[in-house]
């Protein structure tokens, strides 16, 4: 289900700019989206939503200039700084002891602002949006776990023996036919060593985190769910004969739609392209064989290729039909860069 909620709508007709505009200044987890024939200001932090709906009513109202609004973060865990009073001095030309007569009257009350410590580039999404994300992590280990204990055998796909190969009498043939459909599944568990877990995982946190935050748990599960057997399946046809397991069909999957959202979007930049060009650079080097010659590693590269496209495919599918512009655009385009976490006052 989708994480956005929803702060107030507006008709059609009326003028958001300044309220997108605000929003991509203060680089507000925020979007403005048309829904039921109306346009929909919605937010990824439930604690912005109160402050967010006073704040509009008071600009609809005419009361307020958005662009003469400023946003200042704070932890909400932390007290409010308290005044701290002047030293008292004594002025030495007969003035009363501990006056000021230089300074004004208030200084003294006004506490010096709080140096702010710069947001990180990957957002911080609270744990409960991404509720698939942290359970494919969790089967990341699971699945090392059962792969070091001899315990995967009923979640692999048997490797093929060698002879004549075609996919109604191949072993994943077999497995159909005994109606062990999870078999095109769960191979993306299984991971035959702790790094290749631990590597999988921290793309999952990194580029799965930020695609489900903002499409929604609904949409990002259809995303696993497609790329996952396509990868497995691609893996197996391209070498029947070796067990291969791992997510990374999965999470290739996930870079092929943040490439393609990002294309689309370009102002959405949850995920660094950095980070998405880089693992486009290790996939092409695997596929070319440097990786496994460096590190004598066996690359299961049909399942990256594979989901890669697939994920290329979907994302492509969802931008055209709308997806983009209504979960990866805040205010008609305008990325949402901030953390979802942090705490704002008006």
């Amino acid at each position: 289900m989708s994480n956005w909620i929803t702060v107030c709508e507006f008709p059609l007709s009326e003028d958001l700019s300044a309220v997108a505009e605000f929003i991509h200044r203060h680089q507000l987890p925020m979007r403005i989206s048309e829904e039921n024939n109306c346009q929909c200001v919605a937010s990824l932090a439930p604690q912005l939503v109160e402050p967010m709906q006073q704040l509009l009513e008071r600009w609809r109202a005419g009361e307020v200039d958005l662009s003469q609004i400023q946003v200042h973060t704070y932890d909400a865990d932390q007290p409010m700084p308290e005044p701290t009073p002047a030293p008292a001095t004594d002025s030495g030309e007969g003035g009363e002891p501990g006056a000021q007569p230089d300074a004004p009257a208030d200084a003294a009350a006004k506490p010096k602002p709080q140096q702010m410590v710069p947001p990180s580039v990957i957002p911080q999404w609270s744990l409960r949006q991404t509720p698939l994300s942290l359970i494919l992590i969790a089967l990341c280990f699971i699945g090392w776990f059962l792969q070091w204990s001899g315990l995967d055998s009923g979640l692999v796909i048997s490797p093929q023996p060698p002879g004549d190969f075609n996919i109604p009498d191949s072993s994943l043939g077999q497995h159909i036919a005994a109606s062990e459909f999870w078999r095109l599944w769960t191979p993306a568990m299984i991971h035959f060593s702790l790094p290749h877990a631990l590597f999988n995982s921290l793309g999952i946190w990194i580029v799965g985190r930020s695609l489900e935050a903002r499409a929604g748990t609904l949409l990002f599960t259809l995303l696993v769910l497609i790329v996952a057997p396509v990868a497995n399946f691609l893996q197996f046809l391209w070498s029947p004969e070796i067990k291969f397991g791992g997510m990374s069909g999965v999470v290739y999957g996930m870079v092929g739609a943040v490439f393609v959202i990002q294309i689309w979007a370009p102002r959405w930049k949850d995920v660094p392209k950095s980070v998405i060009w880089l693992m486009i650079v290790w996939l092409v080097l695997c596929a070319i064989g440097v990786v496994e010659k460096i590190f004598s590693v066996g690359i299961a590269n049909a399942a990256h290729i594979g989901g890669f496209a697939a994920g290329l495919l979907l994302a492509l599918i969802f931008c055209a039909a709308g997806g983009a512009r209504r979960y990866f655009s805040a205010g008609h385009g305008r990325t949402a860069e901030a953390i979802s976490d942090s705490r704002k006052e008006f």
